[in-house]
């Protein structure tokens, strides 16, 4: 694997840290695959997911990228950390829905170089 060139204890200057979103300027997200309860029609997923998009991720202000399986959640300010209340408050929504089985959150991540 290719080492990563982005190492927080170089010093590198402000305009480039906040270029580069380190230190002071690190973005925060997190993944949270969930398991269906079973199998949904494409009309259930439909309306499952746009309930989860209205509901959990836009009247936050974050911003989902992906699918069930896999996915990641930011703040639409991409600027900005999503905070660990967000985080669960999706986790809570989602744990909340019966057509959801399990919920597999991870810890907050930075968003541009942490999480694979």
């Amino acid at each position: 694997m290719r080492e990563r060139i982005y190492k927080l204890d170089v010093k590198r200057s402000r305009r480039l840290r906040k270029k580069l979103h380190l230190g002071e300027f690190q973005v925060l997200g997190f993944s949270c695959p969930v398991t269906l309860a079973g199998a949904l029609s494409e009309e259930a997923n439909d309306a499952l997911l746009d309930r989860f998009l209205t509901e959990a991720i836009e009247a936050n202000n974050l911003a989902f990228g992906g699918g069930w399986d896999y996915n990641y959640i930011v703040h639409w300010e991409y600027r900005e950390s999503v905070s660990e209340e967000l985080r669960q408050k999706v986790i809570d929504w989602l744990r909340a829905q019966p057509e959801i089985k399990d919920v597999h959150p991870s810890p907050l991540t930075d968003a541009w170089h942490g999480h694979e």
